[in-house]
């Protein structure tokens, strides 16, 4: 057909409105009308406006107050709240000196503390413990961290000496440490550490000087300090029984002069206080095999009082040996313990002897556990054999 004869130009102009009304109606059909967008955008609003509500309701806002802003008064990139809430039962016979005759539910810990990082290479942390009518300081330090293998820590914090005592207390398998720790041990003191370690944390170290006064003590009685030091490493890391195995040994040690320094009455002391030379000695061992740990130590403690009360020189030691197993893993796990403390070589018959039957639930790791611990403790003449339930619910926030 030709488009140069009128015929054939009415054929072309047909032809362009026909391309030209289906392309009008492509470009239609392409893009929504107004109504369609505004009822898209509506939706898009109430679903935003869902979101806002759940997320309010997650952070606790209920629209009738802002949200509270806390933010470090320093200039700290890391500053991080943290808390211990320990809820325990006692039942049966008193137990060991630290017993009470009467069944009681207590809060056995109650701490809330804080810690935080600078870049400038020190950290920190403050952590109280509120039990009863009075508020005491657990730890208060500043550490420089610039060498892994040299960080100097000073302030108040656990004095390295005792493996049992170092343990974080809501991670340990038992519901309460052994009594020949609790009695040997230094707590908690205020002085400087140096500490680090090497090849990978394979070897540690820690040594430090101390007032040797003990806990939420500023004074030092007699001008002369607390020496303590701690070393620890891993002979061997790898599988057994296509397991992974591990090794651990560990050594520590103390000296101190003290004057009229206060002490538990099992040691028989006048008036419970103690003048003299102080020296301690520890050995620990660890081993772990899949969801089995086995935990040992020995520690003794010279005294070489001023006045001969108790008579010349005396030791006092104690030990324990400690199995656990996953039974359900990382869920239940089973702990069966056995210790002993002598508070004097020179005393006969006044040495207790304890076994520990226990139960760990694991809700969410050490967060949020539950303890069961049933002990026998034989106890010196005339005091019978003690019986005692102990129960136990925790959480870490």
């Amino acid at each position: 057909m030709s488009f140069h004869t009128p015929a054939g130009r009415s054929s072309l102009i047909l032809l362009l409105s026909f391309c030209g009304a289906i392309g009008f109606n492509l470009s239609a059909a392409a893009e929504p009308s107004l109504d369609q967008r505004l009822q898209t955008l509506e939706q898009r609003l109430d679903r935003l406006q869902k979101e806002n509500d759940s997320l309010r309701r997650e952070l606790g806002i209920d629209g009738k107050a802002g949200l509270v802003d806390v933010k470090p008064a320093g200039k700290e990139p890391v500053l991080t709240v943290n808390g211990l809430v320990q809820v325990q039962g006692d039942f049966g016979d008193k137990g060991d000196s630290r017993g009470n005759a009467n069944d009681r539910i207590r809060l056995r810990r109650v701490r809330l503390g804080a810690a935080g990082r600078f870049l400038e290479e020190f950290d920190f942390k403050v952590e109280g413990e509120y039990v009863g009518a009075s508020t005491t300081l657990t730890d208060a330090f500043i550490n420089w961290n610039h060498f892994t293998w040299a960080n100097v820590k000073a302030g108040q914090f656990k004095s390295p000496y005792s493996y049992e005592f170092l343990a974080a207390d809501p991670k340990l398998y038992t519901i309460e440490r052994t009594l020949g720790s609790d009695r040997l041990t230094l707590n908690r003191q205020v002085g400087v550490q140096l500490a680090g370690d090497f090849f990978e944390k394979q070897l540690s170290y820690a040594t430090g000087v101390f007032n040797g006064n003990g806990l939420n003590t500023t004074t030092n009685d007699n001008g002369k300090f607390l020496y303590m030091g701690r070393l620890a490493g891993v002979p061997w890391q790898g599988k057994l029984f296509g397991q992974p195995a591990k090794w651990s040994v560990g050594a520590d040690g103390f000296t101190s002069k003290d004057t009229a320094l206060t002490m538990a009455s099992d040691f028989g002391l006048t008036s419970n206080t103690f003048s003299g030379q102080r020296k301690g000695l520890g050995l620990d061992s660890q081993f772990s095999l899949g969801g089995f740990e086995l935990w040992t130590e020995y520690l003794r403690v010279t005294f070489k009082p001023t006045d001969l009360k108790p008579a010349g020189t005396f030791y006092a030691d104690a030990w324990y040996v400690q199995g656990t197993y996953f039974v359900l893993p990382k869920m239940l796990q089973a702990a069966l313990k056995y210790d002993e403390f002598d508070p004097s070589d020179k005393k006969v018959g006044d040495a207790v002897g304890t076994y520990t039957f226990g139960l760990n639930y694991f809700l969410k790791g050490d967060d949020i556990k539950l303890q069961c611990n049933y002990l026998i403790s034989d106890m010196p003449a005339p005091t019978p054999t003690q019986r005692q339930l102990q129960l136990r619910t925790q959480i870490i926030f």
